[in-house]
């Protein structure tokens, strides 16, 4: 499965923001704490799909939209997942998103914990109100 070129310029900038942040990434629970590379972090077959979904449900919770992402059942990927491409209709929401959620990441340490996206994903999700759909009468 490989990812298009738009995925994979989120994944490099994704690196490049961790890297310029200083920071280290782990993946640590209550029982354990594995460090990370941060190119596992940002890959379409690692972690990526974990921090666009949290994007774009930040940018759902704005907009009522989201970025069409294309995720690939993957037995061997991190998550079981592969990010493969998005439908967004601007590349620059979806990397601005990206960040934010970067940004948003506890830092402790110097280290983000790749557990937290669940906490920011739940946390926009709750957010948000449900959609109150009406229905017309059939003629």
């Amino acid at each position: 499965m490989t990812p298009s070129p738009a995925i994979t310029l989120l994944s490099d900038v994704l690196v490049r923001a961790i890297d310029r942040k200083g920071l280290s990434v782990i993946l640590s629970d209550a029982t354990n704490s594995t460090p990370c590379a941060n190119t596992v972090a940002a890959s379409s077959s690692g972690f990526l799909p974990a921090f666009l979904i949290t994007a774009e449900a930040l940018w759902f919770e704005m907009t009522r939209h989201g970025f069409g992402l294309k995720l690939a059942d993957d037995p061997e990927a991190a998550l079981g997942v592969t990010v493969l491409d998005h439908d967004a209709q601007s590349a620059v929401t979806v990397l601005l998103c990206l960040l934010d959620v970067l940004d948003t990441l506890p830092v402790h340490n110097g280290q983000i914990n790749l557990c937290d996206l669940n906490g920011l994903w739940q946390a926009s999700m709750a957010r948000l109100q449900p959609v109150s759909v009406q229905k017309e009468q059939a003629a």
